[in-house]
């Protein structure tokens, strides 16, 4: 099993920890050193991995930045990093040989070398049936927004959040990216429909589909009914922004998620007018 570590998680986890004595003060960095290390290899031990790569983002090119009209992608967050934050980023690319993407996060990357791996899984016949998973790659991390890969996922236990590792099926994972198109995504400034909660009616509603394009149909009307005219091109920068990258990517800023978004939506329109109104 290869790990697919999500980094930019442990600068932040560990980055800002301070002494228990005096908790103005930052823990000292060969402590911290320690925990970092101990973090990796506890990671290692729980997915069975035999290999591993760290990935890190290099923010600033970030291209959800030019994405964001709506409000600025992750606007509200402070410039100010924890005390130990660079100090961990250099230790991970020194230590642990961390690679540093350009031009999209950490997540993307997670997202594209996984499903790389499952397609090359399934192209080999290693994926003898629905009930035998083989594939060799585990997203780990903390990240609800890499709940929308599917493949296998562990989660280490941090603060309210249990130890978990799953498996995503693609229904599951494609649930998961209109899930957040409704709730948004206030980590990343992400509004979706403003207001409205992972426990509403509209959310829970996605639980009744299989089918993606059932999914986008209850999604857009919603879309439409909050923002009228203006429903696609809000639809399409959120769906930017919140669409975890599969593929090497060919166009910038939002090519892969808005091409499948366009799809669908010609998919929906070239139904039957019998067939939506029984839906109505």
């Amino acid at each position: 099993m290869k790990a697919l570590i999500d980094s930019d998680i442990l600068c932040y986890e560990f980055g800002g920890m301070t002494q228990l004595e005096d908790p103005t003060q930052p823990l000292a960095w060969e402590i911290l050193r320690s925990m970092v290390d101990d973090r990796i290899k506890q990671i290692l031990v729980a997915t069975s991995a035999t290999e591993h790569v760290l990935y890190l983002t290099d923010s600033p090119s970030n291209f959800r930045l030019g994405v964001g009209t709506i409000v600025p992608y992750k606007g509200h967050r402070k410039a100010e990093k924890p005390h130990h934050w660079a100090a961990i980023r250099q230790h991970l690319i020194d230590a642990w040989d961390a690679e540093v993407q350009y031009g999209i996060e950490a997540d993307d990357r997670l997202g594209i070398e996984q499903c790389k791996a499952i397609a090359e899984d399934m192209e080999c016949g290693e994926q003898a049936s629905e009930d035998v998973y083989n594939y060799n790659t585990v997203i780990c991390s903390r990240d609800k927004d890499l709940h929308m890969i599917p493949g296998w996922h562990y989660q280490w236990a941090c603060g309210k959040q249990a130890e978990r590792l799953w498996f995503q099926d693609e229904t599951n994972a494609i649930r998961c990216f209109y899930r957040q198109l409704i709730t948004g995504d206030t980590a990343d400034n992400i509004l979706g429909l403003y207001g409205v909660g992972g426990k509403s009616r509209l959310v829970l509603r996605l639980e009744d589909f299989d089918q993606e394009l059932d999914m986008f149909k209850v999604v857009h009307k919603a879309y439409q009914e909050r923002f009228g005219s203006y429903a696609t091109q809000f639809m399409w920068e959120n769906g930017a922004l919140l669409w975890m990258l599969r593929e090497e990517p060919k166009n910038f800023p939002d090519d892969e998620s808005n091409c499948r978004l366009n799809a669908l939506l010609k998919k929906m329109q070239d139904t039957p007018y019998e067939t939506k109104k029984q839906e109505t």
